[in-house]
């Protein structure tokens, strides 16, 4: 199984501007009914699309673009996505996904702008805590999970699908 966790991946002044970015009133959050794939509508969550589909998305890209892709080192970058999880009373396990189906390689990449008990299941056997500054990077063709958070009203990372 092939996986990256780099601890403190960014100095703490920027890993605390992100959260505080995309804790303010003014960022946009959007509605998705569903976590993992649209037939698991038992939960939902709010993402911000920062690049699809290879394009920037986003007029709120500069800083995440500034502090962390800037710092990956990739080919191709297809997808930039915050995602912020509501507190559940149980830590719930959304569906196993993969970000994408390619035919090439290709990696996903996955920094946790603040510390909560929800984490990322891997291949349903390794388990990723939710660190605040951390940055896991995996296989994208390996399959996994969001587990939800109990302990704290929001879980907020941003993911990452690249080529190297």
């Amino acid at each position: 199984m092939s996986f990256n966790i780099i601890e403190n991946f960014l100095p703490e002044n920027q890993s605390t501007e992100i959260e505080d970015f995309l804790s303010d009133n003014n960022f946009p959050w959007f509605y998705r009914p569903s976590i993992g794939n649209k037939k698991d509508n038992q939960r939902f969550y709010f993402s911000h699309m920062f690049v699809d589909d290879k394009k920037v998305n986003s007029d709120f890209f500069g800083i995440i673009k500034k502090y962390i892709v800037d710092r990956l080192e990739f080919k191709i970058l297809h997808r930039v996505k915050a995602n912020l999880f509501v507190k559940e009373n149980e830590n719930y396990a959304s569906s196993s996904h993969v970000d994408y189906d390619f035919k090439h390689q290709f990696f996903s990449a996955i920094y946790y702008v603040n510390t909560n008990n929800g984490s990322t299941l891997l291949n349903d056997k390794i388990s990723v805590n939710s660190i605040k500054n951390r940055l896991l990077i995996f296989d994208g063709r390996l399959p996994h999970r969001a587990i939800s958070q109990t302990d704290t009203k929001i879980r907020m990372n941003i993911n990452f699908v690249f080529e190297e």
